[in-house]
């Protein structure tokens, strides 16, 4: 558990109120690392998480350089359209392999990046046979983090909010005509993030797992996805 505080006597509070329900606790001293994430202190008592380490194992597996130059990094994680199976297309030649990446970029949005959350989510629906448009999407990611290797989620406490639940949906965003009688193809996205006093909590990006047939449609079903882990919250 991480408990933080500005004031030393909460988290003795803490502490004592948690010994009351028979809980063995042990003090690991102030919080710098933990599970190879860095915490890095701010101003005005912000903080942020990072794993530049980790970042750049990812970097090192997908071949890519360390040069900073422009030409290596990428403003942005997703490609553009978004992908799919592309059975018509190039087949992936390359020497690392492509479970083991999205396994390390999967853990890592989890953790400290959020913000590759949906790049991440569409290119592990294609572990199965990856093509090399969805290569390109992998490397892109590995581009961006790298352009980004020492940054990581900003913690902003502000004790004047609550719980709080930012929801949205892409209608069938994932359509396309080269597969377009695969029923995958039409299902919408959903992505959600949960926050508390600031903090948050829980975010995802994924598919929806039925066919909506309507913007709103979809959008009442993203936000019903996401009420599951508010209710569970509260």
């Amino acid at each position: 558990m991480i408990a933080i505080s500005r004031k030393q006597r909460v988290l003795e509070k803490l502490v004592e109120n948690l010994k009351k329900k028979h809980y063995i606790l042990t003090d690991e001293g102030s919080l710098s690392k933990y599970l190879g994430v860095d915490v890095k202190s701010k101003e005005n008592g912000n903080f942020e998480f990072v794993q530049p380490f980790f970042i750049q194992r990812v970097i090192d597996l997908l071949g890519i350089t360390a040069n900073h130059s422009k030409c290596n990094t990428r403003p942005t994680p997703a490609v553009k359209p978004l992908l799919h199976k592309d059975l018509n297309g190039v087949p992936r030649v390359n020497p690392w392999n492509y479970r083991t990446a999205i396994g390390m970029l999967t853990y890592l949005q989890g953790t400290t990046r959020p913000d590759i959350s949906m790049a991440v989510h569409q290119c592990a629906r294609f572990s199965v046979k990856p093509m090399l448009s969805h290569k390109k999407a992998v490397k892109r990611m590995g581009r961006y983090l790298l352009g980004t290797l020492n940054r990581g989620i900003v913690y902003l406490p502000d004790t004047k909010k609550g719980l709080e639940c930012y929801v949205d949906a892409d209608f069938a965003g994932s359509w396309a005509k080269a597969d377009a009688d695969n029923p995958d193809n039409v299902l919408s996205r959903t992505g959600y993030i949960v926050m508390y006093a600031g903090y948050p909590l829980i975010w995802a990006s994924r598919m929806q797992t039925e066919i909506s047939l309507s913007t709103a449609e979809s959008e009442y079903i993203a936000l019903l996805t996401a009420m599951r882990d508010v209710l569970s919250i509260m």
